[in-house]
């Protein structure tokens, strides 16, 4: 499965497909109080994961949360050498890592199951494609590339 994902400002985002079809939207809302939630819709605008920021700083850290739990615990463990983000939840802990935050290897454990590639489009934002072999795909796994933009923002924009 081959995504392409997309910034829209404002913490906004498109994923779409090889066929430019919009499969899934990424939505930011401020609250009042606390750090704002980020959501992730399906293509016919139904709310399937959120995320928060629980860590600020030059290593954030985010929680993932299906139905109301806490579905994944994700850490920015480098940013300059090796860049490494881990994803760690149930029986599944990703890891996005790299010699560069341009081009990411996404594992499952020690097997590689996919990429993550930004390119810069001609207005400089970044352009994210996530490759990931279809056994191991998720609804899930695009916000695995929004997590990717807000730690590398400063590097990647």
């Amino acid at each position: 499965m081959e995504l392409i994902i997309l910034p829209k400002g404002a913490g906004k985002y498109d994923v779409t497909d090889k066929k430019d079809r919009v499969i899934y939207t990424v939505t930011k809302k401020r609250r009042l109080i606390g750090n704002p939630i980020t959501t992730l819709f399906d293509a016919s605008g139904y709310a399937l994961y959120t995320m928060v920021r629980t860590q600020n700083g030059k290593k954030p850290a985010f929680q993932i949360i299906f139905n109301d739990n806490p579905f994944f615990v994700v850490e920015c463990k480098s940013l300059y050498v090796d860049p490494c983000i881990t994803f760690a939840g149930g029986n599944n802990n990703f890891e996005l890592k790299g010699k560069n935050p341009y081009q990411l290897s996404l594992n499952l454990g020690k097997e590689s199951v996919g990429t993550l590639i930004t390119e810069r489009q001609a207005n400089d934002d970044p352009k994210y494609t996530l490759t990931v072999e279809d056994a191991y795909f998720d609804d899930y796994i695009p916000l695995f590339a929004v997590v990717a933009d807000k730690c590398f923002s400063g590097k990647n924009k």
